[in-house]
């Protein structure tokens, strides 16, 4: 029996401007994953937050104009 794949989402905070692509394009795909945090970027944005478990369609990392976030599949141990 398969099991479900798991994927962790890497944001570079370094990276990141903040515009919150990601999070709408997390949550127009059915993830949820991405949520808008508290903390802000050196240029003001908002930076997003993973809050759950990924999905691993990407969509973020494809959308993100500053190439801030990466999507990895988790290998079991």
């Amino acid at each position: 029996m398969e099991t479900a794949k798991k994927f962790s989402v890497t944001i570079d905070e370094d990276q990141c401007k903040g515009c919150l692509i990601c999070v709408h394009v997390c949550e127009s795909r059915g993830g949820k994953i991405l949520k808008e945090s508290d903390k802000k970027t050196a240029l003001g944005g908002t930076l997003p937050v993973v809050d759950g478990v990924c999905i691993g369609c990407r969509w973020c990392e494809r959308y993100c104009p500053d190439f801030a976030l990466n999507v990895e599949e988790i290998q079991d141990a």
